[in-house]
């Protein structure tokens, strides 16, 4: 072997022992994860309702019957100043009907709640209640509204 090849081979070496020490003394550790941004508004609590009484839920359920009033309850942390909450309501068969309201909280907590006030003629299915903070998406609560033919299947 000439001197050349040895002194390459020698430097390689020597350079490769400390990746090769650093990764044993890490193996099998490590870590990692995303942390919500503190001040963003977010939702703590979400139900729906047969029913509101002194601010808080009554009849939580995700069925209920054509005619019935259904309602939407959230409550919020890191509300604070105005923002506007807007629930689109989506039926079985995609029509949607919108109801929103701006609120103001001095120390951030909020307790928010809708209501769709059905029909006998409202259709009968899988219906969602689509929540926006400020004209953006937060998330969506599923909820089934059965009519009396329903029960006989």
């Amino acid at each position: 072997m000439s001197h050349a090849m040895r002194r390459t081979s020698i430097l390689l070496f020597i350079s490769v022992i400390p990746l090769i020490m650093a990764c044993s003394s890490t193996e099998g550790q490590g870590s990692g994860g995303l942390e919500p941004v503190v001040s963003a508004p977010q939702i703590v609590d979400g139900f729906m309702c047969a029913g509101v009484f002194e601010d808080k839920p009554v009849g939580i359920d995700n069925d209920f019957w054509l005619d019935d009033l259904v309602y939407i309850w959230l409550t919020w942390e890191n509300m604070n100043g105005t923002h506007e909450v807007k629930i689109i309501w989506v039926d079985p068969g995609d029509d949607v009907y919108e109801t929103k309201k701006s609120y103001s909280s001095q120390d951030g907590k909020l307790t928010t709640y809708f209501w769709l006030d059905t029909t006998s003629t409202a259709k009968a299915g899988e219906w969602l209640a689509e929540v926006y903070l400020d004209g953006i998406f937060v998330r969506s609560y599923s909820f089934w509204l059965n009519s009396v033919n329903m029960m006989n299947l």
